[in-house]
């Protein structure tokens, strides 16, 4: 049992533990010789499958459960809207895929054996967003109710959805009295990280390693075992005493740093764009915080009071091997797979490359040495290397080559990300290093340029995302700068 987490928490946790057994055995099985199997191989084998066994059992339940829980909610919305599929109401069919709420929209004017778009649970929340920036654009002039209808139809989800997300306002239903445009609105999106997977590095490395959130806690503290003293049994003659040892345990310390931005746009775009403003407010965030989050998770900058640390900072890169080609692949490959199980004593779990989509179209198409076979190009094709997963992306310099372990990857972050609006700011239009508006001083420095949201009419957008992470092993992420065969 799991008190207290959420049933899409507990069925991404189960899915992530059976992907992580599945992995081990598919590593496990690259080297066992079927021939020749021993005793221990057997039973680790044996161990995993029974594993995979037991979680894809478990994943099935909660994935059930959630279906029951959505048919719940499916007929008590048939039976508000009737369920006879005219007029462009909002159809339900609980056969649907389970990890979605299951609602299609049939607008009035389309076939009605054309099937309608399929809508995720994370869009509900992005279709609050758009009706909440539309009502705060025009000034509270239409209830958000009267929007959503406008906007979406008669949508009982995202309804349901949004009057959750606004039950923080204090005064929902009069949202024209004085003073109500200085409150900021929150909106918790707990899909966000999910939603970065196609353009971001992060939430596959965090998906192998381990993931905490902080909830109310201030710190996190997470116990690794120095690798010295060791507690190893020694040999000792009849009657003598066994020594005793003592190992030692280290600490680290994560606390919550803050990932954050804020846009803003004019109140004539909000006004004209909806309901195209969903999909811009969808992509914008996702594309740009996703990029903003791997450049910082790449680099080679050490930790501050206000970022964690890169993955390459501290390490020093290898040399790779001259001369290009097959036999320099062959040797990268060599230094890098050295390399990391010499720092893991041999113990990696969740091996991962990281490269850039370019540098893993050089190795796809790098020919074996004398003949014009591609031996890596259908491995490379179907994303791994070497048994080991590939993770791509841009935000890695082409030529660099990464091997890490992503089993000693520890992430955190916060409960949820938090979306803000606001027309009230006064901001320091600077994407870099913005400023105080006013800092006291001989003479005092005012920040420029500055904008007014209020006297220019324009909203703001703002994303606040706690979140840290850590490698909690030294040597487990190894690299080469330059590869000779890009």
């Amino acid at each position: 049992m799991s008190p207290g987490i959420p049933l899409s928490k507990r069925i991404q946790d189960t899915e992530g533990r059976l992907n992580t057994f599945r992995d081990a055995l598919q590593t496990h099985l690259d080297n066992v010789d079927d021939s020749n199997v021993s005793d221990a191989q057997y039973n680790i084998t044996s161990e995993l499958n029974d594993k995979i066994t037991r979680e894809t059992k478990s994943l099935a339940m909660l994935r059930e459960s959630e279906a029951q829980l959505a048919s719940t909610i499916d007929a008590a919305f048939v039976g508000v809207n009737g369920g006879n599929g005219s007029g462009g109401e909002p159809v339900h069919d609980v056969r649907m895929p389970t990890r979605e709420i299951s609602t299609y929209t049939r607008p009035s004017n389309r076939p009605f054996a054309v099937p309608g778009k399929k809508i995720k649970n994370e869009d509900y929340v992005w279709r609050s967003l758009a009706v909440l920036v539309k009502h705060h654009a025009q000034k509270g002039q239409k209830p958000m109710q009267e929007i959503l209808r406008e906007t979406y139809g008669e949508d009982e989800a995202t309804r349901a959805v949004m009057n959750v997300i606004t039950r923080a306002s204090t005064v929902p239903a009069q949202t024209t009295l004085t003073g109500w445009a200085a409150e900021l609105i929150a909106i918790v999106m707990g899909e966000f990280l999910s939603a970065l997977i196609p353009v971001s590095v992060f939430p596959k490395i965090a998906s192998r390693g381990s993931s905490f959130t902080f909830g109310r806690a201030g710190a996190i503290n997470l116990p690794i075992r120095a690798p010295s003293p060791a507690i190893a049994g020694a040999f000792v003659g009849e009657g003598a005493p066994i020594p005793v040892r003592q190992g030692q345990f280290l600490t680290q310390q994560m606390t919550p740093k803050k990932l954050g931005v804020i846009t803003t746009f004019t109140r004539e775009i909000a006004d004209h764009s909806t309901p195209a403003i969903e999909g811009i407010l969808r992509d914008a965030v996702i594309e740009d915080t996703g990029v903003a989050l791997d450049s910082v998770l790449l680099d080679t900058n050490a930790a501050t009071a206000i970022r964690p640390a890169g993955l390459l900072s501290g390490t020093a890169g290898i040399t790779g091997t001259a001369g290009g080609g097959f036999n320099a692949v062959v040797g990268d490959v060599k230094l890098l797979g050295n390399a990391l199980i010499t720092a893991s004593r041999g113990n990696f779990r969740q091996p991962l490359w990281l490269m850039n989509p370019g540098t893993a179209l050089s190795l796809a198409l790098t020919p074996a040495s004398g003949v014009q076979q591609l031996p890596f190009r259908d491995e490379v094709s179907r994303g791994t290397f070497m048994g080991y997963p590939i993770v791509q992306s841009t935000t890695v310099t082409a030529g660099t080559v990464v091997l890490m372990d992503c089993a000693d990857f520890a992430s955190v972050t916060g409960d949820d990300p938090r979306f803000e609006i606001s027309d009230q700011a006064v901001l320091h239009l600077e994407d870099t290093a913005p400023l105080q508006i006013g800092t006291p001083g001989t003479p005092p420095t005012v920040a420029a340029p500055t904008r007014s949201l209020w006297q220019t009419d324009t909203i703001g957008l703002r994303l606040i995302m706690p979140m840290n992470w850590t490698v909690r092993r030294s040597g487990m992420v190894q690299h080469i700068d330059a590869v000779s065969w890009q």
